[in-house]
Parts: C-alpha cells; structure tokens; sequence
C-alpha cells in the first residue's frame, strides 16, 4: 500500500500540502523513516507551507533517525512560524499534541535538557504518554530521582499511571535501592490495582532482592495468579545473590519439575548456588541440560560451569569444559588459574599464564591475584617475582587487591622483607593488608615484629576475626601466655569465638604455651568441633607427652563422624612416638593407609622413625627408612641420630650421620648432635676431631637461647651469657643447685657442646646453659604457686633437663619447658616426657 502511495504520488501532475503530508505520514507508517525525511527537505525546497501535520509525521522519524540537527530545524520553524510558541512566552504555552513529537524527537536524540524545556512550557500534560517519555528518559541516564520527581509531579496533576509508569517507576526504585521508597510504591501499585501485573511483579520481586528483602520477594512471587520465566529467574537468581542457596535450588528444582523452560539465566542463576553449596550432582544435571539444549555454548554460561567444578574441587571437569570452549575471554582464564590453584596444581599456573598470552588475552587484575595466590602457595619466588614485574609494567602494582596478592606471596615464600616494602610503599591499605603482613610475620617466626605492626595497626583500625588468627599464632611462637590471654579477652568482648577459626587459633595458641587444660576447656565450650578443633587438641597431647589422652580424644573424634585425615594422623602418630606407644602407633599407620586411603608423606614416616627410636627399636627404624617408597630427607635420619644418643649406639649413629652430612652438609646442629653423642661415651679425641672439622669448614655453631615472660616482658638468656642485671643472683642459685645435686648423689657427666676433657671449661658451659638460666630467674622472680614456663629454640640437654626435674622438686615449684620438640612438665623431680625426647 505505502509503495503504490507514493507511486501515485509521484505520477501527480501537482502536488498540494495535503498530497506531501500524506505520503510522509505513508512513509512514517511503513518505517521509512529517512524517506519520510527527504520528502520534508522536497517540501521545503519547492516553497510550499510546512504546517503541523507535516511536522507532527516528520519528528517521530527524526527521533528514531536520531537526526537531532534536522529536529531543532523543525523546531525553530515552528517557532518562527508561530506553529509553536517560544518556549520563554509562559503566557502562551506550547500546543500539547506538537510539544509531545518534540520531547519524543529530544528524549531519543539524548537531549534531556531541551526535552524538559518543551515540556515545562506546554499548555496542556494530560496525557500520560508525555509524562512517560520524560520519566523514562531520565531513568535511561540515570537520573532516577529527577525520574520520581516528575512522578510526584505527575501524580499531583491527577493523571493516572499505566504500565509504562509502572515500570519505570519500579526501575528507579530499584537502582536507587531506597527500601522506604519501593515499599511506598508496592503499597501504591497495589491500591491502583497493577500488584497482580507479572511484569510489576517481577519488578518488585527484582527490587525487594535487591534489598536485601528475600522474605518479601518470596512473598510476591507466591502471591502470583501467573508466572512467566522472568518471574522464576528473578526469585532464584535474587535468593543465590542474598546467600539464600539452599532455597534458590529448591526454587529451581520445582521450576524444573512444573515444566517451566529454562533459558541460559536460569542456569546463570541457579549454579552460583550449587557452586557455593559445592552441590556437585546437580551442577552436573545443570551442566547436561546446557549441553542438551546447546547453551553451553554461550561463554557466560561456560565461565559459571568452570566456577562450579573449581568450587566442587572437580578439576578435571574444569579443565574439560576449558578446553572445548570455542570463545574464552578474561573471566575464563581467571577461572581455569582458580581451579588449578584450588586443587594444589601451582605448577601448571604459570604454563596457563604462557597460553593466556599467546592467545592474546591481557590478564587483568583477578587474574593476576589469581596467579599470586597459586605461587604463593606453590612457593614459587621466580615465576610470583615474574607476576609482580608485568603489575608494575601495566600499572596494576598499586592496585589494592594485586597489593594484597604480592604481599601474601613474598610473605609465604618468606621473602618478608620484600612484603614489607610493598605494604609500606602501598597508596592505601585495607584489613586485609594489615592482616596478610601480621601473618606473614607470624608464619616467618617474626613474633616481635607481628607485635609490633598489631600494634600500629590499632591506631588506624580495628582488629577484626581474621586479624585474631594472625596475631595469635605470633603469642604461640612466644610462648607468650599473657599476650595470648589479651588476645583471648579481645577476641570474647568483640564476640569473635563464634568464628572457628578465632576458636581454634585461640586452642593452639593455649597448648603452645603449656596451658593445656585451658586450651581443653575452650575446646568442650565449643558448639560445633571441627576436623582442625579435634586435631589440635590430639596434637596438644602428645605434645604434652599425654598419648594415651590422645588416642582415647582420636577415637572420640572418630564416633562422632568426624572423618580424620592426613594432619590428624600426623598429630596422632606424632602423640604415640613422645609417649613410646608403639603398637596402637603401628596400628595407626597401618589404619590410615587401609581403612582410609590415605598415603603417607614424610612427616608420617618421621613420626615412625620417632616411635621406633624412642622405644629403642634403632635397627627396626634403619630398615623402616631403607623400605620407604619416597626418598627420605634429613629430619628423619637425624630423628634416627637422636634416637642412637638416646640409647648410645655409636658405631650406627657414625653411619647414619654420614647420610646427614651428605643431605646437609652445613647443618652445624647435626654436628653438634654427633659430637655430644661422642662426649657421653667419653671419646674426646673424637670430639677434638669433630671440632677441628667444623673449624676447618668455617662452619659456627648455632646460639641457643632460651626465654621466659615475667610482669609483662620477655627475659631473653643465650647460653654462657652472664651479662643479665640479675647474673649473679642467678649464678649463685644454680651454685646452690649443683650443691644439692652433688650431695643427692645427682651428678651429671659434663659432656656437652663440643667440649673436650677439661672440667673447668665444661663446669662453666654447665652452669651456662641457658634454658638452666631462664629456669632459674623464673625461680627468684615469679611467686610461689606460679608455674614456671621456659622456651627453649632447640632441644633441651640432658643436664639441664635433669637440673630442671631436680629444680622441682627441691623449690617445689612446676615447671614447663617448652623445647623444639615438645613440652615438658617437671613436678617434684619428674618430668611427663618419662625418657621419650
């Protein structure tokens, strides 16, 4: 019909106003919106009268042309012709109809601000459509509350609202995320009758989710006559976005089940939750559905598959949908590093990294955290140091969650001093750049200096749950019992106990510093135990040379279904070697590589080797360790070193020595150990040698020191040092104590340290020990009643443990020396380690 118009048009001998603006208006309708325009520019050109029904087809064509030059035209025409009054003459306004196709031809155009002129000047706003073109225009930029404004305006002029009002109007509501506002517009939908409307509803269930209003977006889309797949997207995806899992699958499932389509924003919304909820069968049913129906291939959809298998530790799923992906952007490289570095594969990160580049996708900032959290906890210095080089190059170094990721990395391949320099260095800090320094320092053996930043951290921010579970370990490397009892106050007022991770640090914290029974106490107060709750409290017993308590506590743990693994055999293993309990130690072993299938690593083995020694079994450990499927390292023969001094077995300590030497050639302890193993058989000519063969080597002798809290601050002793304010308080008691010793008949050998033959020498190293020392001003300067708590940075000696059980019992004080190794209780001369040490 349009194209005989015109042909008919174009046949006419002459041409009259009416005959242009009918094939306009015929060109308008048919969407030939540019010929619409050209037969205007015809019009004009031949002279003839351009009226009002000429622009009223003409400027709707503008608007969707988006010719806004030839708009304002039409508009300065009409204003010179008097079609339109000019906008600055209030006392005549704007014609309603005209004004209308102008603020429709500015709002499309973009121009807001000539679209409100035309409208405030017209005569006449009754109608609903005008108001709506304005509102919706400001909505569209984002001025919502200039859009609620005119709906006020609106509102007061006694013009009723329509769907598109409606809409709109729940839009701006939303974006503006005002909860008082929303509620005011439910209440007013409903009172005009549009509540039942599905598209204000799914409106509302949008916005009340949003809000962090779960319960009352349920309610509406409960309260629906008819739901179409808007509605079931909008509810599932704003239960997964509220934390809502469990409901967001039970939504999906019945959505399912009522034979409701599903489209690719469904699945969208609906894996998010079975990937926090690591629902692994149905992300699979989800998965086939997509494969099924082809969605899969829209890499929105690919991205959110490869986040649910990462988070259900499925990574061979991951990396198979990765690799059939025909697009993959940013988000999937970010997500395929995630799912390596969840499963532990740092190694094949950087590999990743390689391709990522090749195929020409710049890793932007989540990937580039992505990739420092795997070499972080790969180790890995050189390919992490690689990472910080491209931050610096594209200018991601000053980022604060890439600062973090450095931070974090440098801190746990104990590069502390590179952490430092970039905390210090960053443009800004949050807690979890405090956090990441203060437990880097902590995990480093940098007590002093978690202290110290804690400390400066108090000045800016408050600590919070994570910052409790840095710090704390910090006051257990310390042994610092008071700090760790702060610590433990701060924790209770702020109500961070609640937090498992606060309430297993606080228990660990408490039996490193020998207060096992209040670490026990924490731990049946506890409402819900964990894996890491149980294992601590096992490890703290055998620590404390309490196996039997262990075991019974282990299979405590096993009755209430808590499934132990790698870390729990180790601990229980670990408890059954300091108290000699070889056979329920064998049966361990052999339990967690049957019954649980689970393989042992080196410190399972090095807990057998400790078990078979300490009850004597050296030949039976030399084997062990010669039958092992994996190479053994250096803590287990030097566990098997100790273990023939223990029991003076010279000439098999001389062998297994040499495998030490060759695996840690300068590892002066080992030395030290092989030469004290000489001074008790009396062979000093082979100490003498020992000593001339480190000498020769330049090799110096690790300093031991020992340390003891006392009023608030550390007293630090290293042996043969008697420059402490108190030395000859303390020379004089330890005198005392060799006195009685002697008397009692209780005289040690004097054999230690590297010395040769002569007694003076060794009587000075004796009384110089520093663990003896640390005891002894712990003695003169705690009240009685108070136990005495000693930590030591290597394994006590043989003297000063006995002076040590002798110090009980004479002083009739308790005593807990806390050595490399494990605790030990002295009480009235005896000590819970009972010889296994």
């Amino acid at each position: 019909m349009g194209t005989l118009r015109s042909r008919v048009f174009e046949g006419m001998p002459q041409r009259d106003a009416i005959s242009w603006n009918s094939v306009i208006s015929g060109c308008f309708s048919n969407g030939w919106h540019g010929r619409a325009v050209e037969h205007l520019s015809e019009m004009w050109f031949e002279g003839l009268e351009i009226d009002s029904v000429t622009m009223l087809s003409v400027l709707p064509a503008c608007a969707e042309l988006g010719y806004e030059l030839v708009g304002r035209v039409i508009h300065g025409y009409s204003v010179k012709t008097g079609l339109l009054w000019e906008l600055e003459s209030l006392e005549r306004g704007v014609d309603e109809n005209l004004g209308s196709k102008l603020v429709f031809m500015y709002v499309k155009c973009g121009e807001l601000g000539y679209a409100r002129k035309v409208f405030d000047a017209m005569s006449s706003k009754s109608s609903i459509h005008v108001w709506n073109l304005l509102m919706g225009g400001y909505a569209k930029v984002g001025e919502f509350q200039e859009s609620l404004f005119l709906f006020e305006k609106m509102h007061d002029s006694g013009i009723a609202p329509d769907e598109h009002t409606v809409s709109c109007l729940v839009k701006c509501v939303t974006s503006l995320y005002s909860a008082r506002d929303g509620l005011v517009v439910h209440g007013y939908l409903l009172k005009l009758g549009f509540g039942a409307q599905c598209a204000v509803c799914n409106a509302m269930i949008s916005f009340y989710a949003k809000s962090n209003m779960t319960e009352e977006a349920l309610l509406v889309f409960d309260g629906m006559p008819h739901r179409d797949v808007i509605s079931w997207n909008s509810i599932i995806s704003g239960c997964t976005f509220n934390g809502l899992h469990s409901r967001a699958i039970e939504l999906f499932v019945r959505m399912w089940l009522q034979g409701q389509e599903l489209d690719s924003a469904t699945l969208l919304s609906v894996l998010p939750a079975c990937a926090q909820l690591r629902h692994w069968f149905l992300g699979r049913v989800v998965h086939g559905y997509s494969v099924k129906t082809g969605l899969i291939g829209e890499t929105s959809l690919a991205n959110v598959l490869l986040d649910m298998y990462s988070n259900c530790s499925d990574w061979r799923s991951t990396n198979k949908i990765f690799r059939n992906m025909d697009q993959k952007n940013v988000v999937s490289w970010t997500a395929i590093i995630t799912s390596y570095t969840r499963a532990g594969l740092f190694d094949k990160v950087a590999g990743l990294l390689q391709e990522m580049a090749l195929e020409g996708i710049r890793p932007d900032t989540f990937a580039i955290t992505g990739a420092l959290h795997a070499f972080a906890g790969n180790e890995s210095q050189k390919h992490g140091k690689s990472v910080h080089a491209y931050a610096i190059r594209n200018g991601m170094e000053k980022v604060l969650p890439v600062t973090n990721a450095l931070m974090e990395m440098y801190a746990k391949c104990g590069k502390m001093e590179e952490a430092r320099l970039i905390f210090y260095g960053a443009a800004s800090k949050d807690m979890i750049s405090w956090n990441t320094l203060i437990g880097g320092y902590s995990r480093n053996n940098l007590a002093n200096e978690a202290f110290s930043l804690f400390t400066e951290m108090l000045l800016q921010f408050r600590p919070n749950a994570v910052t409790m579970t840095c710090i704390l370990p910090a006051a257990a490397s310390l042994s610092s019992l008071e700090r760790g009892r702060e610590m433990h106050t701060y924790a209770l007022r702020r109500g961070y106990l609640e937090d498992d991770f606060v309430a297993n640090a606080l228990m660990d914290m408490y039996v490193k510093c020998g207060a096992l029974l209040l670490s026990r106490r924490l731990f049946d107060r506890l409402s819900s135990k964990n894996l890491i709750s149980w294992t601590i409290m096992v490890a703290g017993y055998g620590m404390h040379g309490r196996g039997r308590d262990a075991i019974a506590l282990f299979e405590q743990m096993r009755t209430s279904g808590i499934m132990p693994d790698a870390a729990s055999f180790s601990a229980i293993l670990y408890a059954c070697s300091h108290s000699g309990l070889r056979d329920e130690g064998w049966r361990f072993f052999d339990a967690m590589r049957r019954e649980h299938r689970i393989e042992p690593r080196l410190k399972h083995y090095t807990c057998m080797v400790d078990l078979l020694t300490n009850t004597g079994n050296l030949r039976e450990a030399y084997e062990f360790i010669e039958s092992m499927p994996i190479e053994p390292d250096s803590s287990i023969w030097v566990s098997l070193l100790n273990g023939c001094r223990i029991h003076r077995d010279i000439k098999l300590a001389e062998e297994v020595a040499e495998r030490v030497f060759e695996l840690e050639p300068e590892n002066t302890g080992y030395y030290v150990l092989l030469a004290n193993i000489y001074a008790e058989a009396e062979r000093w000519e082979a100490v003498r040698k020992l000593r001339n063969k480190i000498g020769g080597r330049g090799l110096r002798e690790k300093t031991g020191c020992s340390w003891i809290e006392a009023r608030g601050k550390v007293q630090v002793f290293i042996a043969g040092n008697r420059n402490h304010p108190q030395g000859e308080r303390i020379a004089e008691f330890l005198d005392e104590v060799a006195r009685r010793m002697q008397e009692e008949g209780h005289d040690p050998k004097k054999r230690y340290a590297l010395m040769g033959a002569d007694d003076a020498v060794n009587g000075e190293s004796l009384c110089g020990h520093s663990s003896k020392l640390a005891v002894a001003f712990g003695v003169l300067n705690l009240s009685e009643g108070r136990p005495i708590r000693v930590t030591k940075n290597s394994r006590v000696c043989t003297h000063c443990h006995e002076a040590a059980k002798f110090i009980s019992k004479m002083c009739s004080r308790e005593i807990i020396l806390r050595d490399s190794n494990r605790f030990h209780h002295f009480e009235q001369g005896r000590c819970s380690c009972r010889g296994y040490w």
